[in-house]
């Protein structure tokens, strides 16, 4: 069997530009916009200056590709895969627009990201009011678009007349300088190869530092394969999920629906006739996954997880997504939604744990009733033990701290609490309208600053039992201890009960910091530990 391997070969910066301006190269329309900062992009430009090198690019030739992110005339391209940003920032240092930009998102860059280098000093920087009255300082593009090398004699004396005549030769070095930059030449890898070998290949590249996902792969084979999916069906779904407060990046919406069609989670082992949408396998597996998302959505949000951001490891979506898929009549959610919880405590798909996750999904593809299904899940989990000394010890923010947050904010959601201040209940507008872009906000029962004053440290001010909820937007601007302000904005006591705070007002006082926490620790482990049970009694039996 022949070794595939990439072709590495240089490209000069000036090459690099052109190809972009004419649409040689283009970027894949699964990718996002531009997102470098002003400061990346003049930084860009003093690595160059100085020598710096800005790493390499790596670009896709697939012969079949057809279209791109906003063109459709069918003409074979490069695409893109890293190296968009740096490639744009270049662009926008030589005013010269991008194939695949649109022309008003274009100007609009220009007139954001406008970036100076001082013709004297060789020096870098964003362009500020007192700029304009220092002829020294240069919008570089004022370089880089003299076409011919004895022209640059015509812009250095315009300048030094400007500046100081007698530094001619130190200006005419200098434009000289800043002109050749565009003769730089940057590593460039260029890949050519079937989806049999792209795996091991980009493999090869991750390990040489260049950091490629496995849905950048998938998502290009899908839409080189299939005119128009990406942008037409798979980014405006996504568009359409963060309407609704659920956005998800393209690697784990991709990784579900390679799940429900071909039973991989584990995108390089995903077919080549899945990608290519054969006898619209990928069309069938897209609807499934829209219809398990849906009903999943639906589902969270009647026990409070009203957005994703209230989901902190988000690839412990999948087998629930999976689960709605492969027993649509026979899911019970609470028994799900208990191992989507311990699967949260304890990371099971945090980092790098691919085979993790595939295990878990063969699992379920191999079951006959959810009931087995959910139940050989559990026994892949432990339970999490929940006591007063467990809740006290935890910082709300970190580690265990973290999910048992989470777990309080689903006991306080059920119990249907309120804003104390605003008197609107828990994740709702006003008119009792869900807020589909609601987090959870905490407040601290009692205020950090008054903790602090008197000594706690940073641990015992962010413990877990001194945190309530609040809607976003609230004013949490309280100086004075729960004793004072309770009585002050005329807090509801069934409405503190509801956020398990103890109902003993001597609790409530400065010095008594320590009782409280303990009181309330033991409450809410009590709380969580029947929530937890209540989901699934029947895991604890065998427990």
């Amino acid at each position: 069997m022949p070794t595939y391997k990439p072709e590495t070969f240089s490209i000069s910066i000036r090459r690099l530009v052109e190809n972009a301006l004419k649409g040689d190269l283009d970027i894949p329309e699964f990718q996002r916009e531009f997102v470098w900062t002003k400061d990346q992009v003049k930084d860009l430009l003093d690595s160059l200056i100085k020598g710096y090198p800005i790493g390499s690019l790596l670009v896709w030739d697939l012969s079949d590709y057809l279209t791109g992110k906003h063109v459709f005339e069918r003409k074979n391209r490069e695409w893109i895969i890293d190296g968009q940003q740096r490639i744009v920032s270049l662009c926008l240092l030589m005013s010269k627009k991008p194939y695949w930009m649109e022309l008003d998102e274009w100007n609009k860059l220009l007139g954001r990201y406008k970036i100076k280098v001082n013709i004297l000093t060789l020096d870098v920087a964003l362009e500020y009011p007192n700029m304009k009255k220092d002829p020294a300082w240069i919008y570089p593009h004022e370089i880089f678009c003299v076409d011919k090398e004895e022209d640059l004699e015509k812009v250095a004396t315009e300048l030094s007349n400007k500046i100081n005549s007698k530094l001619f030769t130190k200006i005419y070095d200098n434009v000289k300088r800043i002109w050749d930059l565009q003769d730089i030449s940057l590593p460039q890898i260029k890949v050519n190869t079937s989806l049999e070998n792209i795996a091991t290949i980009f493999e090869r590249i991750n390990s040489a530092g260049t950091r490629v996902k496995q849905a950048d792969v998938a998502l290009s084979y899908i839409a080189a394969y299939n005119e128009g999916w990406i942008r037409e069906k798979f980014m405006k779904y996504l568009d359409d999920l963060e309407d609704e407060g659920f956005y998800f990046d393209p690697t784990l919406i991709i990784r579900a629906i390679t799940t429900i069609g071909d039973n991989k989670a584990i995108l390089r082992e995903v077919s080549e006739d899945f990608l290519k949408n054969k006898n619209g396998i990928l069309d069938v597996a897209f609807s499934s996954f829209r219809q398990s998302m849906e009903k999943m959505i639906l589902d969270l949000r009647n026990v409070g997880i009203l957005s994703s951001e209230i989901i902190y490891a988000k690839n412990t979506i999948i087998p629930l997504i999976y689960l709605y898929h492969k027993f649509p009549n026979q899911f019970d959610f609470n028994k799900a939604f208990h191992f989507f919880l311990l699967a949260l405590a304890q990371g099971r798909y945090s980092g790098s744990a691919e085979s993790t996750l595939q295990e878990d999904i063969n699992i379920i593809q191999s079951t006959s009733s959810f009931e087995e299904a959910v139940k050989k899940l559990h026994e892949k989990i432990n339970t999490m033990k929940i006591t007063k000394d467990v809740v006290k010890n935890s910082v709300h923010y970190q580690g265990e701290g973290r999910f048992l947050k989470l777990v309080l904010y689903l006991v306080v959601y059920k119990n249907q609490a309120v804003d104390w201040f605003t008197k609107t209940r828990l994740g709702f507008f006003k008119l009792n309208e869900i807020n589909k872009d609601f987090t959870i906000e905490e407040h601290h029962f009692f205020p950090r600053s008054l903790l602090r004053n008197v000594g706690y440290d940073k641990d015992k001010r962010e413990a877990l039992a001194n945190i309530a909820f609040i809607n976003p937007g609230t004013n949490k601007k309280f100086r004075e201890q729960p004793y004072t302000y309770i009585k002050k904005y005329n807090i509801d006591k069934k409405e503190l009960l509801k956020q398990l705070i103890p109902q003993d007002e001597q609790l409530w006082k400065l010095e008594n910091y320590e009782d409280f926490l303990d009181k309330r620790s033991e409450i809410i482990a009590d709380e969580l530990r029947n929530f937890m049970v209540s989901l699934y009694p029947q895991f604890y039996i065998m427990k």
